[in-house]
């Protein structure tokens, strides 16, 4: 017997168990992976819709020195410049500048810095379809010099 090679049914149980604890490890980081790769693939759309507002806003944010009014929905510039949301679109003046929006919010506060007093303006949207979504809450400072 001593000559005799093989596997015991002990060594062939744990060979076993360890195989099905890598087969399911593997089988999870797939489905993630998967799962991942099927949101990326949809959120070009959206990211574009985001950074077509982001694009305008940005200019006009270091453009302009003071905030007329601002409200959930609405903010009007020193210059005149009105960004409104309504109907899932981003207006600007009259133009629409952003579809697919799902929500979107403005809010305003400061922030006092070396004896600078910054306007900070707050934009929290979600933009895309359904499941297809992205959302972003950002803090834009208004031109304080």
């Amino acid at each position: 017997m001593k000559s005799e090679k093989g596997i015991t049914l002990t060594t062939l149980v744990a060979y076993m168990v360890v195989f099905t604890i890598i087969i399911g490890m593997v089988t999870t980081i797939s489905s993630h992976f998967y799962k991942n790769v099927g949101q990326i693939k949809e959120a070009p759309q959206c990211i574009a819709e985001f950074n077509k507002f982001s694009m305008f806003f940005i200019v006009d944010v270091k453009k302009n020195t003071e905030i007329i009014s601002i409200s959930n929905s609405r903010i009007q510039f020193g210059d005149g410049t009105t960004y409104v949301y309504e109907n899932n679109k981003i207006y600007r003046n009259t133009e629409p500048i952003a579809k697919n929006v799902q929500q979107f919010s403005f809010t305003s506060s400061e922030y006092t810095e070396n004896n600078f007093t910054k306007k900070i303006i707050n934009v929290n949207a979600k933009f895309g379809k359904n499941n297809e979504t992205i959302t972003r809450n950002i803090d834009f400072v208004l031109r304080y010099w």
